[in-house]
């Protein structure tokens, strides 16, 4: 059986467009519906439309296919594959020039492609990335500190350390990249869990990258299955599941980008410490978790929130996963008080 299948197969005999938005979705039939509805109402009408519904249990499909769009590609896996390996089958499924990257709780605003077409006719030689803000359903608008201009390796590691500096929480941006990069870097589609840090840095090694202030995409936060509102019982096995993915992602970073890392970002290079720490106890790795601990420690001494990663994970893996849950929830509790004024 394979792994996904395409069910449009009569868009085969449709031009090549301009634009490629691709969006992946699990069991967010009304978010992924209200997604591909923004698409649908851009001023510039030449792209497709390519979702990738990661095996949902829920209205996913119907919802997509009753908007009897015909620029609507609609690929499906046979089985529950992970948000890094739903974004590379979009990728491989594409036949735009330009990948415009949105998840399925965001929108595009309706003059978001014609804008992004203007940008990239006024892009210079060996630029072929954009990335721009978003607006979230609460007004900010992220993510909250930005490079500007075109960057390359050691400015997305300057932005990494700045956002750990200030504590910035909107780190979120727009994506629209040109499809021969990803002929050049690995999407590490043999991993569930999203690995757009590392992916991120291997980029900017061989890529720049044109920053702009624009806003074109609006993130809501009503995903039904998002980490911050999913109830306790699903969040603990997903952290759990996707453990070993993310502690290979915060190693790798740690072992490829060493150097980088320590002259440029030493913030950030301590931050990938700990979530290697915490990453190897959820992942049932006690003596490895314990090693990156110490690791952080010497790197920048010893936090509360470190010290408590070391007693929770030498208690075990779920005791760690239900903190980190219980600490996310309460985060996302903070965040819609603060949305509804009732925390200023």
């Amino acid at each position: 059986m394979p792994d996904s299948r395409d069910l449009n197969h009569e868009y085969a005999v449709m031009p090549n467009p301009f634009f490629s938005v691709l969006v992946t979705a699990y069991n967010r039939a009304q978010q992924v519906e209200r997604c591909v509805k923004s698409c649908i109402r851009q001023t510039l009408q030449d792209f497709e439309i390519v979702v990738v519904d990661d095996a949902s249990t829920d209205a996913t499909e119907a919802v997509l296919a009753a908007l009897d769009e015909p620029r609507l590609r609609i690929v499906r896996h046979e089985q529950n594959r992970g948000i890094s390996p739903a974004r590379a089958t979009a990728v491989n499924h594409a036949r735009g020039e330009w990948l415009v990257m949105l998840d399925s709780d965001w929108e595009l605003f309706p003059h978001s492609l014609a804008r992004l077409r203007t940008l990239i006719d006024g892009l210079p030689p060996g630029v072929r990335i954009i990335r721009s803000r978003l607006r979230w359903d609460d007004g900010c608008v992220g993510p909250t500190i930005m490079p500007t201009g075109i960057t390359g390796y050691r400015d997305r590691l300057l932005w990494h350390e700045a956002l750990v500096a200030e504590n910035a929480g909107r780190t979120d941006a727009g994506h629209c990249i040109h499809r021969s990069v990803f002929d050049m870097t690995n999407y590490f589609d043999a991993r569930r869990g999203a690995m757009e840090a590392l992916w991120e840095l291997d980029l900017a090694r061989v890529e720049r990258s044109l920053w702009v202030a624009d806003v074109l995409g609006l993130e809501h936060a009503d995903a039904p299955n998002s980490h911050s509102r999913d109830s306790r019982a699903t969040v603990i096995p997903r952290l759990l599941s996707e453990a070993p993915d993310s502690l290979w992602m915060a190693e790798t970073m740690l072992h490829q980008h060493a150097d980088g890392l320590a002259r440029h970002a030493p913030r950030f290079r301590r931050l990938i410490m700990e979530s290697a720490a915490r990453e190897a106890f959820l992942a049932g790795h006690r003596l490895m978790g314990t090693r990156h601990t110490w690791a952080a420690v010497r790197a920048g001494g010893a936090s509360p929130k470190l010290l408590a990663t070391l007693l929770l994970g030498m208690m075990g893996p779920r005791a760690l996963a239900q903190a980190k849950a219980t600490g996310r929830k309460a985060r996302a509790w903070h965040r819609r008080r603060v949305q509804t004024g009732m925390i200023h």
